[in-house]
């Protein structure tokens, strides 16, 4: 505690330098946090996004439906399987907060002089509002009667507008081609482009009955868990459950979603990057500092050696100093970081004036990004400024516990 006291009190024979030195750290911490926040917001913004068109955090399929989306592969094979009792087990689960059946085709849609290549997806609208948010403008009274939700872009290249026939053409399971007319009652919009030039959402019935799809067959059950990042946990659990259909299983999102799995990876990698770049120029900093505070004290501490002071008493006093300077650094950053983080928090970071959305990884990015408040952004930078200073200070330290004695008090210039 003396020697901590100590190494605070030399920090103010040169109160100027002491106050650069510390604007300097409070600012390259302040500056991590909010690049932290951001970034945690960011990729909470991408996991939500690209889970939230057409896949969710958990998938239960067929395990010979993907990659090819087989038509016929659905959950129970061929005999099909009480989906709708199997999605009230699934709610059961402690993790899942909600769950909704899907079946995917593709098709050709047409207004009679406008046509294009589909992807059609069945859904039953109320569960999936709940898991995702594909629904767009419409509501789920708007698939009823052979109702259909259509991406804008494809919208626009129908020529479609709100009420306008559509006729859906599509191979049907049992070998025929079906084929009926559903009515435009809404417009997606998914920010992706692949999506929207190309999405059409009908009720699952109506889907069912235009492929000779039995009742009990669809192609895959979507889950919304509490915490995306318990997936894997929560697909290995139920693949050895016992309660999925035989020949089913599992997928995470991480599974479902590889690219952006992997880019979530790396970017979480990167915060030891960001956080060793600042360390490194708050560390010359830091150096630059104890080297002239201890230039300005050889005589001081060539005394010191002479009146019998071991050279780690020394060493622990210039790091005891070097310590006390990057608290106080750190304690004022961590008041501006925390103020910078909280309006943000509020209000995200408005990109708008320079970018619109943008698709990329599976997901998009949107033009305003969440600043997330996280303990990520007050730990991590805190140990890592506190070591570069600590460790910045050892040049200096060592210097000092080595101060020739003789030379210190005979002759300053020698020292």
């Amino acid at each position: 505690m003396m020697v901590f006291l100590l190494g605070w009190r030399n920090l103010w024979r040169n109160p100027l330098r002491s106050l650069i030195t510390m604007g300097g750290l409070a600012s390259g911490y302040a500056v991590l946090m909010f690049l932290v926040s951001l970034t945690e917001g960011m990729l909470v913004q991408m996991l939500n996004n690209g889970t939230d068109l057409l896949v969710g955090h958990v998938q239960i399929q067929h395990q010979d439906y993907l990659p090819d989306r087989d038509l016929y592969e659905t959950l129970g094979g061929g005999e099909g399987t009480d989906w709708r009792a199997l999605t009230e087990r699934l709610l059961d689960e402690p993790e899942v907060v909600a769950a909704t059946a899907r079946i995917h085709t593709a098709g050709l849609a047409s207004t009679g002089e406008y046509s294009s290549g589909v992807a059609i997806v069945g859904i039953d609208p109320v569960r999936e509002a709940t898991v995702s948010g594909l629904q767009g403008q419409g509501s789920p009274q708007d698939l009823q009667g052979r109702g259909m939700l259509l991406g804008e872009a494809l919208q626009q290249e129908l020529v479609a507008g709100i009420g306008t026939e559509i006729a859906l053409v599509t191979q049907a399971a049992d070998g025929t081609i079906g084929n009926d007319l559903y009515r435009n009652r809404g417009t997606l919009h998914t920010g992706m482009a692949l999506l929207d030039r190309s999405l059409t959402l009908v009720h699952l019935t109506d889907l069912q009955e235009l492929l000779s799809l039995a009742p009990g067959r669809v192609h895959e059950i979507a889950l919304k868990l509490r915490d995306p990042g318990d997936a894997e946990l929560v697909a290995a659990r139920l693949n050895e459950s016992g309660i999925l259909p035989a020949g089913a299983v599992a997928r995470s999102w991480r599974s479902l979603l590889p690219t952006l799995s992997d880019y979530l990876d790396m970017a979480n990698a990167s915060y030891v990057f960001m956080i060793g770049l600042v360390a490194l120029f708050a560390a010359l900093g830091v150096l630059n500092t104890m080297l002239m505070s201890v230039f300005e004290r050889v005589r001081e501490l060539g005394m010191l050696s002479a009146l019998g002071m071991r050279p780690a008493r020394v060493v622990l006093t210039v790091l005891s100093e070097s310590l006390a300077l990057a608290l106080a650094g750190l304690g004022a950053g961590l008041a501006l970081g925390s103020l910078l983080v909280w309006h943000l928090s509020s209000t995200g970071l408005d990109l708008s004036s320079w970018m619109g959305e943008i698709s990329m990884l599976e997901t998009r990015m949107d033009p305003v990004i969440p600043v997330v408040w996280s303990w990520n952004a007050v730990w991590w930078p805190a140990v890592g400024l506190v070591l570069a200073t600590v460790v910045a200070s050892l040049i200096p330290a060592l210097r000092a516990a080595f101060v020739n004695p003789v030379l210190a008090l005979r002759n300053l210039s020698k020292a």
